[in-house]
C-alpha cells in the first residue's frame, strides 16, 4: 500500500512562531531557552525553559477566538498553518464526501495564556482558569474545524504526538480517510516543573543531549502538526511520504526507561517493518535526545541494537536543546524537523555539545548544519515510563524545494 503524502506543515515553538522561521532557526543553531516568565520560579530546580513569548498576533488570535488556554492557542496556531500550507478546506472536502479527521497528541500542560495588562478582555479572564480536559479539548477543536465526531486525542506522555501521527497513518491506510491532520500541542506549567524538580530530571544549566557532560533536560512548549493525504490523490505538492510507525512499552519502571533499550529497539524495528525497510535504508535519525543520563543511554542502546556499527556514520540530531522538551508536542515538532531535513538535504546541529563531549559512538551533528542526502529518516519519541514511538518519513521525488 502506498505511503500517504505529507502535504502541510505547521508549528510554533520557543525559537519561532511558524514553520519557515522554525527551520531557519534550527539551521542557524538558535536557542529558545530563556528565563521562565509565565509562572513563579520559586522552588524549581531551574528557572529556564523553552517558553514562547506571545506576539501581538497570538494575543489577537486568543482574543478573537475566545481562547484562554496556551495549549489550545498553540494547537490552533499550528493547525491553521498546516491547513493553509496544504491548501486544505475541510468543509469543502467533507461536502464532497471525503473522510477527514484530526489526531491530537498532548500531555495537557496546565498554564494559561497570561493576562495582558493592556487588554481588558483577557485581564478579565483571571489567572486560575485551566486548560480543558481531554473531552473539552476535543469538543473545542471539533467545533473550530468542523470535524464533529472525527477528532481523536492521544495522551501517552512524551510520545503523544508521535503516536498521534502513527495513528493518522493507519487511518489513511486502513480506514478510508482521505486527509488526516495529526501532531501535538503542549504548554509549560509550574506543576510539571515542580514534579520534575523533585525527580531530579531537570538540568540547572543547559540541556546537552548525548554529551558526557549532560545533566538533565529542560521543558518547552508549542505545537507541531502535519497534514497527511492519501497517496491515490496526487497532491498539489508534497514535502515527503509518511512510510511507517512503530510502538512499544517498556514495562520497566513508572518513570525510568529500560536501560537496555529493549522497548525502544522494538519500536524502531516495528516502524521499519511497517515501512517495508531494512535498517540500511535509514539516512538520518532525529533523536528523542532529552539530555537525561538514563534516557540518552537507553536510546543509544536501542539504536545500536538495530543499526549496530552504522551509528558511527548515521547523522543524528536532537532539537530539544533548541526548543526544550515540549512533552506531548515534542514528537510533532520533531516530525516537522525530520520532514524538512529530508526536503532540504540538511541536518541541523545539536546545541551545547562539542565533538569531544559526545558520550557514545554515534555521528551526532554538532556545531554547524550538515548537508546530507537522505532517502528515509527516522524520528524517535521515547516517553516517560517507557511509552515509545518511532516514525519513518521518505523523500518525495519532485517535492517542494522551499519551505
Amino acid at each position: 500500500m502506498s505511503a500517504p503524502y505529507v502535504t502541510g506543515l505547521g508549528c510554533i515553538s520557543a525559537v519561532a512562531k511558524n514553520t519557515p522561521d522554525f527551520w531557519q532557526a534550527l539551521r542557524a543553531g538558535k536557542s529558545g531557552i530563556r528565563r521562565i516568565s509565565s509562572f513563579a520560579r520559586d522552588g524549581l530546580a531551574t528557572s529556564l525553559a523553552g517558553e514562547i513569548r506571545l506576539s501581538p498576533a497570538l494575543w489577537a488570535m486568543a482574543r478573537d477566538a475566545g481562547i484562554t488556554s496556551r495549549l489550545l492557542l498553540f494547537a490552533c496556531s499550528a493547525i491553521d498553518e498546516a491547513l493553509a500550507d496544504a491548501g486544505i478546506d475541510i468543509k469543502a472536502l467533507r461536502a464532497a464526501g471525503d473522510k477527514v479527521a484530526m489526531v491530537v497528541g498532548t500531555s495537557l500542560g496546565m498554564s494559561l495564556v497570561p493576562p495582558d495588562p493592556a487588554d481588558e478582555h483577557l485581564a478579565e479572564l483571571g489567572g486560575d482558569a485551566s486548560n480543558p480536559d481531554l473531552a473539552a479539548l476535543a469538543a473545542v477543536l471539533e467545533h473550530r474545524y468542523s470535524l464533529l465526531g472525527d477528532i481523536t486525542i492521544v495522551s501517552t506522555a512524551c510520545a503523544s504526538a508521535t503516536h498521534a501521527i502513527g495513528l493518522a497513518l493507519d487511518m489513511i491506510r486502513y480506514d478510508g480517510y482521505r486527509v488526516v491532520i495529526a501532531g501535538g500541542a503542549d504548554s509549560l506549567d509550574r506543576m510539571k516543573y515542580l514534579g520534575h524538580s523533585a525527580l531530579s530530571t531537570l538540568t540547572p544549566d543547559l540541556p546537552r543531549p548525548f554529551a558526557l557532560s549532560r545533566s538533565g533536560t529542560l521543558f518547552g512548549e508549542g505545537s507541531g502538526f502535519l497534514v497527511l493525504q492519501a497517496a491515490d490523490q496526487p497532491p498539489r505538492g508534497a514535502y515527503a511520504t509518511c512510510d511507517g510507525a512503530g510502538y512499544s512499552t517498556d514495562i520497566h519502571h513508572v518513570t525510568a526507561p529500560d536501560p537496555e533499550g529493549v522497548g525502544g529497539a522494538a519500536a524502531i524495528r516495528a516502524a521499519l517493518a511497517d515501512a517495508g525497510l531494512t535498517p540500511d535504508a535509514i539516512g538520518h535519525v532525529n533523536l528523542h535526545g532529552s539530555g537525561t543520563a538514563l534516557n540518552d543511554s537507553a536510546e543509544f542502546a536501542a539504536l545500536a541494537a538495530v543499526f549496530g556499527g552504522r551509528m558511527g556514520y548515521l547523522p543524528c540530531t536532537s532539537i530539544k536543546a533548541a526548543v526544550g522538551h515540549a512533552m506531548g508536542a515534542a514528537g510533532g515538532l520533531e516530525a516537522v524537523a525530520t520532514v524538512l531535513s529530508l526536503l532540504h538535504e540538511t541536518v541541523p546541529p545539536t546545541l551545547n555539545v562539542a565533538h569531544e563531549d559526545v558520550a557514545f559512538p554515534l555521528d551526532l551533528v554538532v556545531g554547524v548544519t550538515r548537508p546530507a542526502f537522505i532517502d528515509y529518516a527516522l524520528s524517535n519519541s521515547f516517553g516517560f515510563g517507557g511509552a515509545n514511538g518511532t516514525l519513518i518519513f521518505g523523500r518525495c521525488e519532485g517535492g517542494r524545494r522551499a519551505c
